[in-house]
């Protein structure tokens, strides 16, 4: 399977006023039909860092705060069990108990987990696409 991935560079707050090249790149997004929101597990703030994107995914519009995304703590290679353990519970509960992934970008850890996700969302996402009525005049 193909498909395409948009980084969006950290937004940061105000970026849907403008601040920042964020809602440039947030109008990029509007396309996208599934977001991988990607989590710095090595934060002193994730559940912070996850609230601040999504605010600005909300205050953009567009209905990106909708879209369907799979959520990721990454670093974890830079995390003993015991932050792994409190940085998984701090991003759980920030997004109210949706599925959190771990990965690790600079091992490898985890990754093939996060693309399964990501690919399994976009077919769903694709087949919805796909038994939608057409609009017709």
């Amino acid at each position: 399977d193909q498909f395409v991935i948009a980084d969006i560079p950290g937004l940061i707050e105000g970026a849907h006023e403008g601040r920042g090249i964020g809602d440039r790149f947030l109008g990029h997004i509007e396309r996208c039909s599934v977001l991988l929101h990607i989590i710095d597990g090595t934060s002193e703030s994730i559940g912070q860092d996850y609230h601040s994107v999504m605010q600005e995914l909300e205050a953009y519009g567009g209905g990106l705060v909708d879209k369907p995304r799979v959520t990721v703590l990454n670093k974890i290679d830079e995390l003993d069990e015991d932050d792994l353990s409190f940085a998984l519970g701090a991003l759980r509960s920030a997004t109210g108990g949706q599925p959190v992934l771990a990965m690790s970008g600079g091992t490898g850890e985890g990754t093939a987990d996060v693309l399964r996700s990501l690919v399994k969302q976009i077919e769903l996402v694709h087949a919805q696409d796909r038994e939608a009525p057409k609009w017709q005049p």
